[in-house]
């Protein structure tokens, strides 16, 4: 796998020592693919799956663990189930793969919930709001380099 270091290698050699694809080829022993990928992009681009991997043991148990967390948002929040329970719970119903890849699978579950916007967009009529904050900055004051305090006060 190539590293930003690599393409920044190729990169330089390509555009500040003028050199050929086939001279960088050479001289480094990057494929030509790979250098024509590192002229047109800085950074390599990230490891994609091209179609999801096979969950030969928790695959089966994928619908039930997704009951139990919708389950267990309804509970209170000290009641919820913790993936070391709902490991315990497929378990008993004959799970017999590791609580590791019970725990990777929840996690993943519960990443794509919090992903999801979480704001109130404001809307007021002008000068029916204003919004107040503090602040510090670095500023030069009389030569001398200093740390001052600001309030800022922005009428909407």
């Amino acid at each position: 796998m190539r590293t930003v270091e690599d393409y920044e290698t190729i990169r330089r050699a390509y555009f500040v020592d003028k050199l050929s694809i086939r001279a960088i080829h050479r001289m480094l022993g990057y494929d030509r693919d790979t250098i024509r990928k590192a002229i047109v992009d800085a950074a390599p681009m990230p490891y994609t799956l091209k179609k999801p991997r096979e969950a030969p043991v928790i695959g089966p148990y994928q619908q039930r663990i997704a009951e139990l967390l919708a389950e267990s948002k309804k509970l209170k929040r000290k009641q919820r189930y913790t993936a070391h329970r709902i490991f315990e719970i497929l378990r008993g119903e004959g799970y017999s793969g590791s609580e590791g890849a019970v725990h990777n699978y929840v996690s993943r579950e519960r990443r794509k919930d919090e992903y999801k916007e979480k704001y109130i967009p404001l809307e007021f009529d002008p000068g029916q709001d204003g919004q107040v904050d503090w602040g510090e900055a670095e500023v030069i004051l009389n030569g001398e380099r200093m740390t001052v305090q600001f309030f800022t006060l922005r009428l909407n």
